[in-house]
């Protein structure tokens, strides 16, 4: 783990030297009522995430490494404490305004680019949960005082199931992708931004069942503790998070623990 966080940080400060501009942060957040498919439990899980996106002559890039904790109500397999969790993401946005030299846009939209990416998780408890995903399609970038995308995805994926036995293969099915970040001043300056992802059926799974589609929104709001101190602003941030899921890992609705609705308490500090 300490390999890992010691190469993720060294690809965001090289990342960050050859970016016109840059924002690179690294965030921790605690909650309690996280769930896992076929698991009953409540789970409280510790998250740090290192974040970097940037910009170039072409577009942007977004890299993102989560390292989570659960505690023994989400075991590791074979273990008595709580299992542990790796999830890396990768985004690059090609802007056809950018790539063209003339703006591309209409409405309310400012750009329209190409988004591509690729997710790689891995987890170690008795599923062993091991995920590799790549995703390409348009992106549409609107016209807002703050951001907002919205994106349609092709999505590959293939996944280790230890229950089973097996590596599943999903054919490719499609994702609807959106991302916010809006400048919220409730009481003190404050930043509302996060995520959410629409995703198809993706074929049989492990077990040979049907699987279903998948909501899945990760949100926070966060107050400028910088601002609020009379320090320098949006360097250190404090608030609350949330996580929404329907149909985790595109079970079926009927299976417990595929419907989370989870607060956390979160903190950043960028650099």
């Amino acid at each position: 783990m300490k390999q890992l966080f010691a190469l993720t940080l060294a690809l965001v400060c090289a990342a960050a030297n050859a970016a016109d501009w840059s924002d690179a942060f690294i965030s921790y957040s605690r909650g309690s009522k996280y769930h896992e498919p076929a698991n009953p439990n409540n789970i409280t899980k510790d998250v740090i995430t290192l974040s970097y996106i940037g910009g170039n002559s072409l577009g942007s890039n977004f890299f993102a490494v989560d390292m989570l904790k659960s505690d023994d109500k989400n075991p590791a397999n074979n273990g008595t404490h709580g299992a542990q969790e790796v999830y890396v993401v990768f985004r690059n946005t090609v802007s056809f305004s950018k790539f063209s030299g003339s703006q591309v846009a209409f409405g309310p939209v400012r750009d329209v680019g190409l988004e591509s990416g690729i997710d790689f998780s891995s987890k170690n408890d008795a599923f062993g949960g091991a995920e590799f995903k790549w995703m390409l399609g348009p992106k549409l970038e609107f016209d807002v005082p703050g951001y907002l995308s919205l994106g349609l995805l092709a999505l590959k994926d293939t996944g280790n199931n230890s229950l089973a036995g097996k590596l599943v293969n999903s054919p490719v099915t499609w994702r609807l992708s959106t991302v916010w970040s809006f400048d919220v001043p409730i009481g003190a300056p404050a930043v509302f931004k996060g995520w959410a992802t629409y995703t198809g059926t993706r074929g049989k799974d492990g077990f040979g069942g049907n699987t279903y589609p998948e909501v899945w929104m990760e949100t926070a709001l966060m107050w400028d503790l910088g601002a609020i101190a009379g320090a320098k602003p949006k360097k250190y941030f404090g608030g609350l998070g949330y996580q929404y899921i329907h149909n985790k890992f595109n079970n079926s609705p009927d299976l417990t623990g595929t419907r989370v609705s989870a607060p956390s308490i979160r903190f950043e500090a960028h650099f």
